[in-house]
């Protein structure tokens, strides 16, 4: 278990070793929306591909967090309580939903070879 606390600093990010899952908590009220971002943008790409987020949604929104940018970040909201703090999920298997269109049946049609010229 590897514990990193607060001020947040890019550099405690580059003494770590991967894991599975990060929990997270005090990011988005503690540091510049710009840094957060990094600094969740480093987590998920390099050392988890499983991320559990709790944020405040009065303090983080000091930082002008909205709830918009935990989802363009790939967040999913799972739970919130009545004190305003909010969890969110990342995993990165659950990040790009399956498209029913994204299949070769649909980019390659062996039944018109030869058929046609373009």
């Amino acid at each position: 278990m590897q514990h990193l606390t607060t001020p947040f600093k890019q550099q405690q990010l580059h003494d770590i070793e991967p894991v599975d899952l990060a929990v997270i908590s005090h990011l988005t009220e503690s540091l510049e929306k710009p840094a957060a971002q990094a600094w969740l943008g480093m987590i998920k790409n390099q050392y988890a591909p499983h991320v559990i987020l709790i944020s405040h949604t009065e303090l983080a929104a000091k930082n002008d967090w909205q709830f918009t940018d935990y989802l363009a970040m790939g967040f999913k909201h799972i739970a919130g309580t009545e004190e305003g703090l909010r969890i969110f999920s990342y995993a990165i298997e659950n990040y790009q939903p399956k498209r029913d269109w994204l299949n070769s049946r649909f980019w390659a049609n062996p039944e018109m070879y030869d058929k046609y010229r373009w």
